[in-house]
């Protein structure tokens, strides 16, 4: 099968456009678009909805001062990068606390907890930590 002259024109006018010639088409230009958010399901507590949408990263653990052994009540903490939290507790009056999040075990029982720096007062007997801690739908933590 002989190529025609014409069919010569057109695959070389293909070749050019597929290989970047100047009769290429440019680029395709890609748009971000911000993902539009649902309205939260009834029953949602707004302010859960708003720290969902701000990406929060938010846990409730209980407290401990691994230096002195003491165990406090559950808290919640917000991640600042990812591996060091700040974390409040109605126990220091609103005053936030440095913490990272480390296995507590005591007994054999570990459950995960804010490892704060807490200016230790003396030595706590070992105990476990609440394990049961968790954010209720309010966004309040708590535990038991």
């Amino acid at each position: 099968m002989a190529f025609r002259p014409f069919e010569a024109r057109c695959l070389a006018a293909v070749l050019l456009v597929a290989c970047g010639g100047k009769d290429a088409a440019p680029p395709p230009v890609v748009v971000r678009v911000p993902p539009t958010r649902a309205a939260p399901s009834p029953g949602v507590n707004p302010a859960l909805a708003t720290a969902m949408a701000a990406h929060i990263d938010a846990r409730c653990l209980p407290i401990v001062a691994k230096a002195c052994g003491c165990v406090y009540a559950c808290a919640k903490g917000i991640s600042t990068d990812g591996t060091r939290w700040t974390v409040t507790s109605a126990a220091w009056k609103g005053t936030p606390l440095a913490a990272t999040i480390e296995p507590w075990c005591v007994g054999g029982a570990c459950t995960d907890a804010f490892a704060a720096e807490i200016v230790c007062d003396g030595i706590c007997a070992p105990k476990a930590a609440d394990a049961t801690c968790h954010m209720n739908k309010d966004l309040e933590c708590v535990g038991g």
